[in-house]
């Protein structure tokens, strides 16, 4: 996965100039990801719009005029982790089998996980899915994005069913919570400290487990006489 820009942590400023409009050089994707970052470190209810205009070192006004408030600046700091998983399992149900598509969507998490130059944004889905009323919205967005991933990995898992690669009496919403639920404790060891290499050692292992290609019908011989 490519990465978006040089990350500034939180305590980077941004060159403020005039009290009125947004500070000359501000740029708004690294103010998204400063944002980001207090939003994993307090969740949602416990940063403020004065955290926020601090860390990023704008005044209200930048702000407001920025991002409109903190609800829509969370729902954006989301929207940004719903399109790169989108574009992970996008590209990985373009591999020739289900399993390679599997493997790579954890193997692509895992190193998206583990990017030192982005923030943690698992926990930041954790403060929405934690966060109160005012996130009510954004919860019911990461439920839909949920279903719609595992739509497009049961997609793929279907095609090789259809093709002979997969057993066609395997259930194919079992397998898609399967990768699902692998990606969920991938995410979490991550979240925890585990180091890149290990995570991709435990996607290896989990991929073993992976249901073989059915054996191709023994052709039946002629009868002699």
């Amino acid at each position: 996965m490519s990465v978006c820009g040089d990350i500034w942590s939180a305590s980077t400023t941004i060159p403020y100039v005039t009290p009125r409009g947004r500070p000359r050089g501000f740029d708004r994707h690294q103010a998204l990801i400063v944002a980001t970052r207090l939003f994993w470190a307090r969740g949602y209810d416990g940063t403020s719009v004065s955290d926020l205009t601090s860390a990023m070192d704008i005044s209200p006004s930048s702000f407001y005029a920025a991002f409109g408030d903190k609800k829509s600046l969370f729902a954006e700091a989301v929207q940004d982790y719903m399109q790169r998983y989108t574009a992970i399992y996008i590209e990985a149900v373009a591999c020739p089998t289900a399993r390679e598509a599997a493997k790579r969507i954890l193997d692509d998490s895992i190193d998206e996980f583990t990017d030192e130059d982005r923030p943690m944004t698992c926990l930041v889905v954790s403060a929405a899915i934690h966060g109160g009323a005012d996130t009510i919205d954004v919860r019911r967005a990461l439920e839909d994005h949920q279903r719609a991933l595992a739509a497009i990995l049961a997609e793929r898992i279907d095609v090789d069913k259809d093709a002979g690669r997969l057993d066609a009496t395997l259930d194919t919403a079992t397998l898609t919570a399967w990768v699902r639920t692998v990606w969920e404790g991938l995410s979490n060891q991550s979240n925890a400290g585990v180091p890149r290499a290990q995570l991709h050692a435990i996607a290896a292992l989990a991929m073993s487990a992976w249901p073989d290609s059915p054996l191709p019908k023994a052709k039946r011989r002629p009868r002699t006489r």
